[in-house]
């Protein structure tokens, strides 16, 4: 060690400069920073999940609908309210990217005159509405989709071209582009207009994570510096801690965007992330040579002695940490896998920073260089502490076991559960927009429920049309939530009323008639419509769309379940259940195994580790507990509340093992350093006179730099922040006080 600290002497300048260099030449690459939040972002290319889903979107065109509706009190069925349709309709089809808009007036309402079948436009003009009105509460494709119950509420869907779907530049273009013509609209008319959608849900994902970006990072930085400030009051406090967090996250980002990656709602929180870890490094190294350089050392003594004292409990948290991130680069969510082994990355960068630019620049400073007293700094009065402790180790070990057996049992309300529109705050435009349609006109989620009748031009055999009418009537019996279902059945059902009258609903017997009608059917559909979308080339496979209520993931998948086994167990025919509805829900198992997965790896790995360090198997019960304990503990409070695990409560258990294991670590490695040669009192002062000011300060500036994920309109991010920051405090109380109660009747026993 004292060879390295000679060399850093030496070259420091070099070493100071050389370093800045490199990190800079590495964040030129920051110019082709970019974002994306489409659904390709949650599961790799080659997942099933994907696979399928693409196949999906190549055989039916995708459900990419931009949603725009709006009501009117006095009905829709007005000349203002359709005036307004048709505005809207025709500007809407002129935005670039635009495939179709589909609407009530060009709706294609299918009748007949003498022996013609007639597809056209349902309202060419504002005329002759209350037979209009009266037609569309007929027409079951019409209620629940276009307008609502009431004839008060209307939507328009907006197709994308196929070949632009899933681009989130060009979302956000006709976001935009929408929000644009709706805006003068809403002033003209007095309407309140509502947006939301696939699209405007990949539009709003991408909005939020350049909101993120610009906001959070560098908020968490001023936060960080101000901190720093009051507590060092120092340049060189602010210096310091300063070039570790800003060096290590510019090189991660950096890194990030050289290997093709691009940051989403996830991803764009590495830089926080970063920051943490880099301040909780670069914080005890200084603190120590504080301590030491008030003490009267020469500097460079004291910043050998710093070094020496910390460099294996720096090096211990770090590796821990890197642990617990890079247990999440086990999950099958992209996303989550990214941001792991990223922050991983960034664990290991930080630390080397730590032990070679941090002291550097110590070093360059002269013997006569006078520390400032640390404000906050005395935080706990260490001078009877462990008398203390020792006199009320039980009483202390009874309260909280009281208090942890109460609150653990709250695990048992606890479930793993979400819905992609809770994803948003509620003031946001998708999540508002989706509220207000299923509150005014129908579901705001679907279902894609790809039939396959097992045999070519099998979509048109009534048996297995009829097949689709029994599913349709048990599959709403059974769930309460279901709005309407639509297919190429309901166009065939159409068309035999139509030219037979006196039929009821029904599909004909004649799979030749079915074939007719469909093709009367479609050579009637104006430029730009087809019935592609809702069969595949073959006629083998039937597209049935389910519009929905918004529910969490586990009643999707409780649905999604049902509809596969009804058709494989009451049909010769099967049904795969795709959209991105479904996506969202197939993706609780992967947060459920991220979360099992992540804390396993972590403890297994950390225990192991800790082990081989301290060489005490009998206390490393000692050492895990108060790490586990404080996620059990927020965990059985969500459980009492009624708050489900989501994506950003199962990033935060390894997250919160990761670090809250630092104060573990300084704590023992001070402990096996002072009980050889102190009473067990005595050891308990120097901990907390050595390392709790520390814990405290690092906690405290962890929970402000978690803390501001509070402020992102992405829900998990929001989750994720309430979590980590009363899990990081309750683990510190455990460290300070049940721990150090613990250890007193282990010594005690032993």
């Amino acid at each position: 060690m004292n060879n390295y600290i000679n060399f850093l002497d030496t070259y420091k300048y070099k070493i100071i400069v050389l370093i800045t260099l490199f990190v800079a030449l590495l964040s030129i690459s920051l110019k082709d920073l970019a974002y994306e939040g489409s659904y390709k972002i949650w599961f790799d290319k080659e997942s099933k999940i994907m696979k399928d889903y693409d196949n999906f979107r190549d055989t039916f065109s995708g459900d990419d609908s931009f949603i725009v509706a709006f009501k009117d009190e006095h009905g829709i069925f007005t000349k203002k309210a359709i005036d307004v349709i048709l505005d809207l309709t025709s500007k809407l089809e002129m935005i670039d990217g635009v495939r179709r808009v589909n609407s009530l007036t060009n709706y294609q309402y299918i009748s007949s005159e003498d022996d013609d079948i007639i597809v056209e436009d349902f309202i060419y003009e504002s005329e002759e509405l209350e037979s209009k009105k009266t037609l569309a509460l007929e027409d079951k494709l019409i209620l629940h989709q276009l307008i609502s119950e009431d004839a008060k509420t209307t939507m328009l869907a907006i197709r994308l071209s196929n070949e632009t779907e899933a681009d989130e530049e060009v979302n956000i273009f006709v976001m935009n582009q929408i929000q644009e013509i709706l805006k003068p609209l809403e002033l003209q008319t007095g309407y309140k207009f509502y947006l939301t959608g696939v699209p405007a849900i990949t539009a709003s994902l991408v909005t939020i994570s350049q909101g993120d970006a610009m906001i959070l990072m560098p908020l968490a930085v001023v936060i960080v510096v101000t901190f720093l400030f009051l507590i060092f009051r120092s340049v060189i406090g602010i210096l310091v801690p300063s070039v570790v967090i800003i060096l290590s996250f510019l090189t991660v980002v950096s890194i990030q965007i050289l290997l093709g990656y691009k940051l989403n709602n996830f991803t764009v929180n590495i830089p926080s992330f970063v920051t943490a870890i880099a301040i909780a490094d670069a914080m005890h190294l200084y603190l120590a040579w504080i301590y030491y350089k008030a003490k009267g050392l020469p500097n460079k003594e004291a910043v050998s002695i710093a070094l020496k004292t910390n460099i294996l409990p720096i090096a211990l948290t770090s590796f821990t940490t890197a642990i617990g991130f890079a247990s999440l680069g086990l999950s099958d969510i992209e996303p989550i896998s990214t941001l792991g082994v990223a922050v991983t990355s960034g664990a290991i960068i930080a630390f080397l920073l730590s032990i070679t630019i941090a002291p550097a620049i110590l070093l360059t400073l002269g013997d006569g260089y006078k520390v400032k007293p640390i404000r906050f700094f005395n935080l706990l009065n260490t001078k009877g502490y462990g008398a203390f402790i020792v006199r009320n180790d039980k009483n202390i070990v009874l309260f909280f076991v009281v208090i942890l057996g109460i609150i653990f049992y709250g695990l048992n309300f606890i479930k793993v559960d979400s819905n992609s529109i809770k994803y948003f705050d509620k003031d946001t435009v998708v999540r508002s927009g989706s509220e207000f349609i299923e509150k005014n006109l129908t579901g705001s989620m679907a279902y894609e429920i790809i039939l396959d009748s097992k045999k070519r031009d099998g979509v048109k055999n009534p048996q297995f049309l009829n097949t689709i009418v029994k599913f349709e009537n048990e599959f709403r019996a059974e769930f309460q939530n279901v709005r309407f279902t639509t297919s190429l059945k309901d166009i065939v059902v159409r068309m035999q009323k139509v030219l037979n009258p006196k039929a009821k609903d029904s599909i004909p017997k004649d799979q030749t008639l079915v074939a007719q009608y469909l093709l009367l059917y479609s050579m009637s559909l104006p430029q730009g419509m087809e019935i592609n979308n809702q069969i595949d080339t073959t006629e083998q496979f039937l597209r049935l769309s389910i519009n929905i209520d918004l529910v969490d993931t586990s009643k999707d998948l409780k649905m999604i379940t049902w509809i596969k086994n009804w058709w494989q167990t009451n049909t010769p025919y099967s049904a795969d259940v795709q959209g991105q509805t479904a996506i969202f829900a197939y993706m609780q198992s992967s947060v459920t195994d991220t979360l099992i997965t992540s804390i396993t790896v972590t403890l297994v790995i950390v225990a192991i580790v800790m082990f081989v360090i301290f060489k005490n198997l009998k206390m490393l019960w000692l050492f895990i507990f108060p790490n586990i304990a404080p996620i059990l503990l927020v965990a059985g409070i969500m459980g009492y509340m009624k708050i489900n695990i989501d994506l950003g409560v199962a990033i935060s258990a390894a997250v919160i093992l990761g670090i809250a294991v630092d104060d573990t670590i300084h704590f023992f490695s001070k402990y096996f350093d002072a009980i050889e040669r102190m009473s067990f009192e005595e050891t308990i002062d120097y901990i907390i006179s050595h390392s709790g000011n520390a814990m405290i300060l690092t906690t405290f500036i962890l929970s402000f730099t978690f803390a501001i994920f509070g402020v992102s309109s992405f829900i998990p991010n929001v989750n994720f922040a309430i979590v980590t920051v009363s899990a990081l405090n309750l683990a510190l109380l455990l460290d300070l006080v049940l721990l150090p109660a613990l250890l007193s009747l282990f010594y005690r026993k032993n």
